[in-house]
């Protein structure tokens, strides 16, 4: 990688030109105060320092140009994190927080607790740099999560009914043995190893108008905007978050961290409570715009990416291509575009899932309902009409119990290439069949 030269940061925020309606709210200040400016402790000389650390042990990922999101609009790029060491962008920061250590400190050796894509790049650099880590998980911790933390040596202690008792815990423990507690997301030298991922991005891509980031407790997105803004000022930077947590968004909102009410979603690794202090405090008056984007548009991004750009992703990295794909950012047309693909860490059966969902969501799964006569034929001809039609049919359940008469229901799960297949085929049936049901999501 070519070597990065230290600039002194200059910031140039949205103009004056800039379209009223894309811009942050107004009641998200958007010029940093001087008390703010202070509160920054990481400089770029720290992510610089960072990369010459780490660049050896983590992976140069690939920037590659989308085949069909964003075609017609934008040029849109992926950084493809995906590919990193241990499946995620935190192998950046893990991997710095462990070659900073001394070798007192590392002898001494972690205790951890966090999310999955956090202790796998721990447990992972800890082996490789002969750090002895004990992992500190729930309860509920998937079974192949801890087969992944003990394939890498790692000591496996289960606590707690969720994440919050495992990580009080985490800090009892390691008074008891001597050992470091790592806190996983409001560190400075793990987002300094984020943000080489930022250097990187300056020299893969000569033309760069915006980057679009996902966001959890705010880190990565906090390490490009000291990366990036500090070298490459015009560039626009948007933050990403699920609508089931958006823990920035509101916290810019409301000028300071704030503990928010989670909801489910498939973007688990961005399901944060709370802002990072720090992280809270680089981005606040540097990030050009905050993007929420719901689960619909998260699964029908993972989908895309999977079945064109022949890529798995987790949920979180999914989420800049779905505010793509979703529109949410009109005044981006004709620019280039990255949208960091964070990370591909899904188990199957959630992804088994993903799909289903992400295929209702397109109109290509589709649920009928239809009402027949109990006579010889009925449902050879039913399934003939939905066949040479151009429709496969996935699953189909006739129900005799609850006959009334001679009629009885039969449910079919229908796939069609697309919502208006799905559209023309439901006013076909209705002519045959008058009484029967269409569920589209």
């Amino acid at each position: 990688m070519a070597q990065v030269n230290e600039i002194e940061p200059t910031w140039n925020i949205l103009g004056d030109s800039f379209p009223k309606q894309y811009e942050v709210p107004e009641e998200v200040e958007k010029k940093p105060k001087a008390e703010n400016i202070s509160k920054i402790k990481l400089k770029l000389q720290d992510i610089q320092d960072a990369h010459n650390r780490i660049k050896s042990d983590v992976v140069f990922t690939p920037v590659i140009e989308a085949k069909y999101v964003g075609k017609n609009f934008c040029n849109v790029f992926l950084k493809c994190e995906n590919l990193q060491n241990t499946g995620s962008f935190k192998a950046r920061g893990a991997c710095n927080i462990l070659s900073s250590m001394s070798p007192s400190d590392k002898s001494k050796g972690c205790t951890v607790s966090g999310g999955r894509n956090y202790l796998s790049a721990m447990t992972y650099y800890g082996f490789k740099q002969s750090v002895p880590i004990n992992v500190i998980v729930p309860k509920d911790c998937p079974l192949v999560d801890k087969h992944t933390y003990k394939e890498n040596f790692a000591i496996v202690k289960v606590h707690g009914n969720d994440l919050n008792d495992a990580s009080l815990h985490a800090l009892t423990y390691c008074d008891e043995i001597g050992s470091n507690y790592v806190h996983g997301s409001d560190r400075l030298d793990l987002i300094a190893g984020y943000g080489t991922l930022g250097l990187e991005l300056l020299t893969q891509m000569d033309k760069m108008d915006a980057i679009l980031c996902p966001v959890g407790s705010g880190g990565l997105v906090a390490s490009l905007v000291l990366a990036v803004k500090s070298l490459k000022p015009n560039c626009l930077i948007y933050g990403v978050e699920c609508s089931a947590a958006p823990t920035m968004t509101k916290a810019l909102q409301e000028k300071k961290p704030v503990m928010i009410q989670l909801n489910p979603t498939i973007a688990d690794s961005l399901s944060t409570i709370i802002a990072s202090n720090n992280a809270f405090n680089i981005v606040r008056g540097y990030l050009d715009r905050m993007i929420t984007v719901d689960e619909v548009w998260i699964s029908r991004a993972m989908i895309n990416i999977l079945e064109r750009e022949k890529m798995v992703v987790e949920g979180a990295a999914a989420c800049p291509v779905a505010a793509v794909m979703a529109g949410k950012v009109p005044e981006l047309r004709g620019k280039n575009i990255v949208c960091v693909l964070s990370g591909g860490n899904i188990n199957s059966s959630r992804m088994s899932r993903v799909i289903d969902r992400g295929m209702a969501a397109e109109g290509r799964l589709v649920k009928f309902s239809v009402a027949l006569p109990d006579v010889p034929g009925a449902m050879a001809k039913l399934l003939a009409k939905v066949t040479d039609n151009g429709a496969d049919v996935k699953s189909f359940v006739p129900e005799r119990a609850w006959m009334r008469r001679d009629i009885f229901t039969v449910n079919m799960l229908i796939e069609t290439s697309d919502i208006h297949h799905a559209k023309d085929l439901e006013k076909k049936l209705l002519k045959d069949y008058p009484h029967s049901h269409f569920i589209m999501l």
